[in-house]
């Protein structure tokens, strides 16, 4: 169990530092992505954020630069992470990015949420907008669902494989002008992004090894395959 322990809090440290070298390179100054153990049964749980609070497992959020005048920006980002089945790899078990208007605001702009294996039937990777929409309200089951809100509902975002990671949100707010960007942020992005996808499609191809002998016996070791 001890070198489980350290295998997973070094893995966790090296992920915390990427985290806050990419928002410190893009969107943010001074952020300090924090780790602290959670032990939750038979797993070895870390959880990062900014400034993570040990006594209540919080992350504090932390200010952006908004391109509108004399407006207000607050992200919230959080992992919790722990190793895979074979204790092998690192793996996100949940993680929240959000955009909101002040340091405590209840609602903002959106969050991103992932939950694996998310037990109440929505899905485990989500986009949460607040918002309103007159159709919506209409739409909603009186019977049911009177009063129910925009952002109560769960877009679905790719599932546990091919949802959005920090650097897609990042790019958003950069790209819809909602805040300053840092120069040569594309390239930080750009790195971290690529690094997000081959980890992923590494995790998928573990899990679905028939697939990867039909690409193999399709198109050969070094072959081409198609865009």
């Amino acid at each position: 169990m001890h070198l489980i322990s350290d295998k997973l809090r070094d893995r966790t440290n090296r992920f915390a530092k990427e985290i806050q070298a990419l928002l410190n390179g893009t969107i943010a100054e001074h952020v300090q992505i924090k780790a602290v153990a959670l032990s939750k049964g038979d797993d070895r749980l870390f959880t990062l954020g900014h400034l993570l609070n040990k006594g209540t497992m919080t992350a504090q959020r932390f200010r952006l630069k908004p391109r509108a005048p004399k407006a207000e920006l607050w992200m919230d980002v959080s992992y919790q992470l722990r190793l895979d089945a074979e204790r092998e790899h690192l793996m996100v078990q949940q993680s929240f990015f959000g955009v909101f208007g002040s340091q405590d605001a209840k609602q903002g702009l959106f969050h991103y949420d992932y939950e694996r294996e998310k037990a109440d039937g929505y899905p485990d990777a989500h986009l949460q907008v607040y918002g309103n929409s007159d159709l919506f309200l209409a739409l909603n089951d009186p019977r049911a669902d009177s009063g129910r809100s925009l952002a109560q509902l769960h877009f679905p975002v790719g599932g546990k494989r091919f949802r959005p990671c920090l650097e897609d949100v990042i790019e958003f707010l950069i790209v819809e002008r909602l805040v300053e960007a840092r120069d040569n942020h594309e390239k930080v992005l750009e790195v971290g992004r690529e690094g997000f996808r081959r980890n992923q499609l590494l995790a998928a191809m573990r899990r679905d090894p028939g697939a990867v002998e039909v690409f193999v016996e399709r198109y050969g070791m070094r072959g081409t395959a198609p865009n």
